[in-house]
């Protein structure tokens, strides 16, 4: 019991000391089946930062993920704003901005459209092609 206590605790505390929230998202299709292996980037919009909005600490460098089997991803991130890209093959890239305050546990579906230039050369073969990376 001791050991599940104090795992848990190192767990929240450095979470609840440097202001870090979970950013939980899934990738789907217009379907809302997931999209596997999509690449999620995120990039901080440190627009505001250099005025003195304390509330946007953000990540300096751009992080790059891939989606589970099931479309989902998880991240930790500083308090800010953030501009989500996401790139699948044979849909088009879409992208969204999401703020990220201190301590939330933000959940968001980002939905993908078929690429319509995929679409229209591969006509019916599109079911055989695995979509996979």
């Amino acid at each position: 019991m001791k050991i599940i206590v104090l795992t848990v605790f190192l767990l929240v505390v450095p979470t609840i000391a440097f202001g870090d929230s979970s950013f939980n998202g899934k990738v789907t299709d217009s379907s809302d089946a997931p999209i596997s292996a999509a690449m999620v980037l995120i990039h901080w919009d440190s627009a505001g930062s250099t005025v003195g909005l304390t509330t946007n600490v953000g990540i300096k460098e751009d992080l790059v993920i891939r989606t589970q089997g099931d479309g989902t991803f998880k991240v930790v991130l500083p308090p800010g704003f953030y501009d989500v890209f996401v790139a699948a093959r044979a849909f088009s890239p879409t992208c969204r901005k999401i703020r990220v305050k201190q301590g939330d546990d933000l959940e968001v579906t980002l939905r993908m459209s078929p690429d319509p230039i995929y679409t229209a050369e591969m006509g019916d073969r599109i079911e055989a092609i695995p979509l996979k990376n």
